[in-house]
């Protein structure tokens, strides 16, 4: 397997110019067995400052099948409230030519991977595991790259609802996780994105497409799986003197 993002020179290639920044140098590590997929799953890995993070690299599957996430935007059924909408988001590296694409990347990537230059064909595991050599390879990128600018409670009340959603501390493009208690671990990763003036959400679904939603949508599909929402910014990126 050749290395994702690189060209033929071996050095890191460019990230497409939507916001991405370079990728870090990278290497091929040997193939680790999934329990859950039955195969070999390519791996390399990238050399970042707070240690080495561990990508996955899935094969297409012939046999996805995209999900329509109504369970998920139906929102409240008794209101005509806005409950949000799948995105594609054409026009960046995240825009997908075939469905199968979606089930070779997931939330973390999409949320945080703007910073190490991923795109579709890679998968950022948020917690440790096996495949990863025991490692953490979404912290290994927010340790790396970005900067803790909020935290808040789970979204299961109105109060905790709106305290994010009006947030003066967070803006477009920060990196929302919901936050496990184990080493932490991120169950769930996404994006804010403003919408009609409030702080929405934008963030994929494991194998399944991408959501704008509000943050308790998120909350409930993934209540009981976190007790925290901490909120990541982009660190700049520092001149060479």
């Amino acid at each position: 397997m050749g290395l994702v993002g690189c060209g033929a020179s071996g050095e890191s290639a460019s990230a497409s110019g939507d916001g991405s920044r370079r990728r870090p140098a990278e290497k091929a590590l040997e193939p680790a067995y999934s329990q859950r997929h039955r195969i070999d799953v390519p791996r390399t890995s990238l050399e970042c400052p707070a240690g080495n993070c561990i990508l996955l690299h899935f094969p297409a599957r012939e046999d996805y099948q995209s999900s329509s996430m109504d369970d998920l935007l139906e929102g409240r059924p008794e209101t005509d409230a806005d409950d949000g909408e799948v995105v594609t988001e054409e026009g960046t590296q995240w825009y997908v030519d075939v469905p199968s694409q979606l089930a070779q990347f997931n939330c973390c990537a999409y949320a945080a991977g703007d910073a190490v230059g991923l795109g579709p064909a890679d998968w950022l595991c948020g917690e440790v595991n096996p495949l990863t050599d025991g490692t953490n390879p979404m912290q290994v990128v927010l340790e790396s790259f970005y900067e803790k600018v909020a935290d808040f409670a789970p979204p299961f009340n109105s109060g905790a609802i709106e305290a994010f959603e009006t947030s003066r501390l967070i803006r477009d493009d920060d990196v929302v996780c919901l936050v496990g208690s184990r080493g932490p671990d991120y169950p769930h990763a996404m994006r804010v994105r403003d919408r009609r003036d409030r702080h929405w959400v934008v963030g994929k679904f494991g194998e399944d497409p991408i959501l704008w939603t509000p943050l308790e949508t998120v909350g409930g599909a993934y209540e009981g799986q976190f007790d925290r929402v901490w909120v990541f910014r982009l660190r700049e990126p520092q001149s060479k003197k």
